[in-house]
């Protein structure tokens, strides 16, 4: 059996991993590992409430912390009255631990500053406004990121999000699939980049195991 034979019969056998949906991993601190709608709400000015349901169950949670995968769509469904939802990078000035963030500026230049482009694709005003934010992070995309209410006296309204890369969802889409494999397999034929997961620039029995290694491990 050659080696691109050996490299087949691997990639046949792999199995895409289970999603798990939600997964709590601290007291407000959440896994969300495929695409929902994030329903947001509001106690007064002091925090958000966000709901969402999966095939895991319902959800609630006051600012909590949520980890998201890349390649999965998720909505932002601004349900409040009065407090405009804003994504924006690590860059913005928040203090605090998850559940009790606060964010420590209230010069909207800042926030702008920090804020997703387009904003206004990553702002969502309140009711009686139809305006959701819908974001499918790519693996590029991997990183820390807050959600924040735009009126600048309610700083105590901030959470953080989290997006977690999945390596070996090569065709992006969120899910580990065949599709995913024949994308690894005619990139590792083609010796493209691509299929480096040893970032070696030599294409392998170890760039195979890599790949398979991660496949089988799941998106986050």
């Amino acid at each position: 059996m050659n080696a691109r034979t050996t490299t087949i019969a691997l990639l046949l056998t792999a199995t895409a991993a289970v999603h798990a949906d939600t997964t709590q991993t601290g007291p407000n601190s959440y896994t969300v590992d495929e695409g929902v709608t994030f329903n947001i709400l509001s106690i007064g000015s002091s925090s958000f409430i966000v709901n969402w349901e999966d095939g895991t169950g319902l959800f609630s949670a006051f600012d909590p912390t949520i980890t998201l995968s890349a390649g999965e769509t998720y909505i932002f469904d601004n349900q409040t009255f009065s407090h405009p939802f804003r994504i924006t990078d690590d860059t913005l000035p928040v203090s605090g631990t998850d559940g009790s963030y606060s964010r420590t500026t209230s010069d909207i230049t800042v926030i702008d500053n920090a804020s997703l482009q387009p904003i206004a694709d990553f702002t969502s005003d309140p009711q009686p406004q139809d305006d959701p934010i819908t974001w499918t992070p790519g693996n590029d995309d991997a990183g820390e990121y807050y959600y924040t209410c735009l009126v600048l006296s309610h700083a105590g309204m901030t959470g953080k999000i989290i997006i977690e890369a999945c390596p070996a969802d090569l065709t992006g889409d969120g899910n580990l699939d065949f599709f995913d494999v024949s994308a690894f397999l005619s990139a590792y034929n083609a010796m493209d980049p691509a299929a480096d997961f040893t970032d070696d620039g030599v294409y392998n029995f170890f760039d195979v195991s890599a790949f398979l290694g991660l496949f089988n491990a799941g998106c986050p």
